[in-house]
């Protein structure tokens, strides 16, 4: 067993310096939770954080993915079993569900990073993948393309600017992103950009398609821009994603990423 004091400050710095992976699960934002990732070998596991401002004070609690029980964290605690210390000491936080990033070289976008962690039967763990931007060499796409976890290098890589987030810039459009799930045109799952678009931030998320890299390794042919941004499975991910900001309740599922944090390559 082992205190928890230090762990108490532990889990305010992660809502305090990852605001991207945390997301409100109540109407009124009092409750906010975020996924920890935990490396275990080649594999990882996963946990929720909680934070509850109901109260007088803030409390948390952790808890493994998808199972009972949950360990209070207090400041006045005696003791936490040393798994879930190990989680909050050692644990990668995940941007929250629906997330959409992107991967910006001399302020355009060459590549998108989208994020899942809420439960689905189709996507069971949390989950990620790179979208590299058809037609773009592979020396633009993201260093840790094919990286087998999701890693402290994505926030590194964040505070320097070179990732950057999409959710706000595609919250103001609509009629121009689109989440495109065709089978039928031999493309599982992309996003389909119709024009250029320039953030606030002066970065550029250029107009095209954004194809999970392993299909664009394998060489497997993508259907030109005007026929996926025609195809019946779209959806228009502005209006979603300017929605889910209103609500102030995170950023909804954009698809489903066909990565597994545990085992993707």
């Amino acid at each position: 067993m082992i205190r928890t004091d230090p762990l108490y400050e532990i889990c305010q710095h992660f809502f305090a310096e990852y605001a991207p992976a945390a997301e409100a699960i109540d109407e009124n934002g009092l409750i906010r939770s975020l996924v920890l990732l935990l490396p275990d070998g080649d594999s990882a596991r996963f946990f929720v954080l909680v934070a509850n401002h109901t109260k007088d004070r803030v409390s948390y609690s952790v808890f493994p993915w998808r199972a009972d029980g949950a360990v209070e964290i207090r400041p006045d605690a005696d003791s936490v079993p040393e798994v879930f210390a190990t989680v909050l000491r050692e644990g990668v936080p995940l941007p929250r569900d629906g997330s959409l990033f992107g991967w910006a070289r001399m302020k355009a976008v060459t590549a998108m990073i989208g994020v899942r962690t809420r439960y689905t039967p189709a996507s069971p763990a949390p989950s990620w993948a790179v979208l590299p931007l058809v037609g773009r060499p592979a020396g633009e796409w993201p260093p840790f393309t094919g990286e087998r976890l999701f890693g402290p290098w994505f926030w590194d890589h964040y505070r320097a600017g070179t990732i950057v987030p999409l959710d706000d810039l595609i919250a103001g459009t609509s009629g121009s992103v689109f989440w495109v799930d065709a089978k039928d045109l031999s493309v599982s799952e992309c996003c389909a950009v119709a024009r250029d678009l320039r953030s606030a931030a002066g970065f550029t998320l250029r107009r095209g398609c954004y194809v999970h890299y392993q299909a664009l390794r394998s060489g497997k042919p993508v259907p030109p821009l005007a026929q996926l941004l025609t195809s019946p499975s779209k959806t228009d991910l502005g209006p979603r994603f300017h929605l889910a900001r209103r609500r102030a309740i995170g950023y909804g599922s954009f698809g489903a990423a066909s990565e597994v944090t545990s085992g993707c390559s």
